[in-house]
């Protein structure tokens, strides 16, 4: 490799989402840091190594207008992909494999605000002739951080560790999502199929002969996953603790648009960063660190301190906010006193507020937050009484009636193959507590062994294991597959807590790995006997089906949601009663 590359994919996602939950339309790339998109500064540090086009994976073609209106004011030449569902960071780059014209190319994550020498990277890249390089962070943590408390399941104490740093074994690296890859890194990636950089990749290197290499980044380096995260970018750009060769966040004075207007008796205390076309009443004050984005109505006398209004909100006449995010379009009623607080546009209506504990910025790092939804939160108490009231009458009345059913079925299975009646494993629950989910066993009792054997004919991608006629199904238990008679003993789960009668299948945590977003979703609710995507996608093998499904579920769950689903479970798998002989699918993931 002779010259620096040329190309750089940045990986977007659907809307951004900070702690699981939505704070814009748009992905993280397009929020504001400092009143400019986080692409601004990621494509000056890119120019500076030689960059010159940018390829864009994102979702969701219906934000195309809004997303191509973030890019207009980078410097490269640039071009959105679209793509229909989730394939992982690694199915993402499969796809606009041939726009990369069998070039080295760098691969960044939507997210990462970075200011560091990339030829550094580039240099090391090229001397250790490696096919891939991955960027990552030391992790500080200071001495008293690693003591630990080690007891046992009853809490008492064993012991208390106190380890010195030196004694540390496990690795301080942590990668962020930069990249700087050869072509042939594309050959590794199966086409179509759900695939991960960060947990496959390596892997797939190692197997041929390619090892990754490792590079330190020595600059600065900030991965917004939370809303620390995004505080401290903005404070630390408004602050000049960073600066870009996008220039200084601009000034009060030099940013109003030809019809913004800032009253000579409104107060401003620098760093502030006011956005074109916003509107700052007489009396009102903003005290820096803080940015007020376009089209932003402050109002008389308010007092804006140390936060970040998203465009297009208004704050009323003499409230005050301190330490506070206030999304985009939002309306703050007059006199109203938040602190460190986060209001958002809730797409359902209303609003949505997030109070942190201890303070955005002074919580060492670890954000604790209530969710509350403003006009929705009696109802969504209510309804969680109602399901759980549903889910106890529901499941009891359940082993009422079939229990002639469950004594007949044991016995079936017991004459048709040797092993216990019951099969059990170990699933996480709400918030990943792990509880020992129950079916009927229709697999012979050494299926976990040929699983092994048979993972070259897996018929899915991602963590997911699905033969569609899979071989270690036994006679009986094809009959309790194809009418769902297996799940009966889940009423137990429903029972004890462990399970609701809807939401998203219950999974090993192993089985949740290529997608951290996707495992936080679905555990933050209680998982389900049934869910969307048993009576959406049940014989199709597509990972980002899955992840589609459970992450609709969660967005819009409600007792309506819930009822359709019970509805249309029956409907879909009461006729297998009548054709059980057809599919069967392995007992993988499901």
């Amino acid at each position: 490799m002779n010259k620096a590359p040329e190309t750089a994919v940045i990986l977007s996602s659907g809307a951004a989402t900070l702690n699981g939950h939505q704070v814009a339309a748009y992905p993280k790339l397009l929020l504001p840091i400092a009143n400019r998109p986080l692409v601004e500064y990621l494509a000056s540090v890119l120019g500076a190594a030689g960059v010159k086009r940018l390829l864009i994976l994102a979702f969701d073609e219906s934000r195309e207008d809004s997303i191509k209106a973030g890019l207009r004011r980078l410097p490269q030449e640039w071009e959105v992909v679209f793509q229909e569902r989730p394939r992982g960071t690694g199915g993402s780059l499969k796809l606009a494999g041939d726009r990369l014209q069998g070039e080295p190319f760098w691969v960044v994550h939507g997210g990462l605000l970075l200011q560091t020498d990339l030829q550094e990277m580039l240099d090391q890249h090229r001397q250790s002739g490696t096919a891939a390089t991955v960027g990552a962070v030391r992790l500080a943590e200071e001495a008293w951080h690693m003591e630990r408390v080690q007891s046992d399941a009853e809490g008492r104490i064993d012991a208390i560790h106190r380890i010195h740093p030196c004694q540390e074994r496990r690795s301080m690296l942590w990668p962020v999502g930069l990249y700087l890859f050869e072509p042939s890194v594309l050959d590794l990636i199966p086409a179509g199929k759900y695939f991960d950089l960060k947990e496959q990749l390596p892997a797939q290197l190692q197997e041929n002969g390619k090892p990754a290499r490792v590079w330190e980044i020595n600059g600065y380096c900030r991965l917004l996953n939370g809303i620390n995260d995004f505080v401290r970018a903005n404070e630390d750009v408004l602050l000049g603790r960073v600066h870009f060769l996008v220039g200084s966040p601009p000034a009060a004075g030099e940013s109003r648009g030809a019809t913004g207007y800032i009253s000579p008796g409104a107060v401003i205390k620098e760093p502030v960063a006011v956005g074109a076309s916003a509107r700052l009443e007489a009396g009102s004050m903003v005290i820096g660190p803080s940015a007020v984005g376009e089209d932003c109505h402050i109002g008389a006398q308010a007092v804006v301190s140390e936060s970040i209004i998203f465009p297009g909100a208004r704050i009323g006449q003499a409230a005050y906010l301190s330490h506070c995010i206030i999304g985009e379009g939002v309306e703050i009623g007059n006199s109203v006193c938040l602190h460190e607080t986060m209001v958002l546009s809730d797409p359902s209506g209303g609003e949505k507020e997030i109070r942190t504990d201890s303070g955005m910025e002074h919580s060492g790092g670890q954000e604790r937050i209530k969710t509350i939804r403003m006009p929705q939160i009696g109802a969504h108490r209510f309804y969680r009484l109602v399901k759980r009231v549903m889910d106890i009458f529901a499941a009891a009345l359940g082993l009422l009636i079939f229990s002639p059913l469950l004594a007949i079925i044991a016995v079936a299975i017991k004459i048709d193959s040797p092993g216990p009646v019951v099969f059990s494993q170990r699933r996480c629950g709400i918030w990943g507590k792990e509880f020992n989910m129950y079916k009927f066993r229709s697999m012979v009792v050494n299926a976990e062994e040929l699983k092994t054997e048979l993972m070259k004919i897996n018929e899915t991608d991602g963590p997911m294991f699905k033969i569609i006629s899979d071989p270690r199904v036994t006679r009986v238990g094809r009959f309790l597959r194809a009418t769902n008679l297996d799940e009966l003993p889940q009423f137990w789960n429903v029972l004890w807590g462990d399970l609701s009668l809807v939401g998203p299948r219950p999974l090993a945590m192993e089985e949740m790995r290529l997608n951290p977003q996707w495992r936080d979703i679905r555990l933050s609710v209680p998982p389900g006997v049934t869910g969307y995507w048993q009576i959406t996608a049940h014989d199709k093998v597509h990972f980002a089906e899955w992840i589609r499904c459970d992450i609709d579920y969660v967005r819009n769950f409600s007792f309506w949601t819930d009822m359709k689903v019970l509805f249309r479970t029956a409907i879909k798998f009461l006729p297998g009663l009548f054709s059980f002989g057809k599919k069967t699918t392995g007992e993988g993931c499901a």
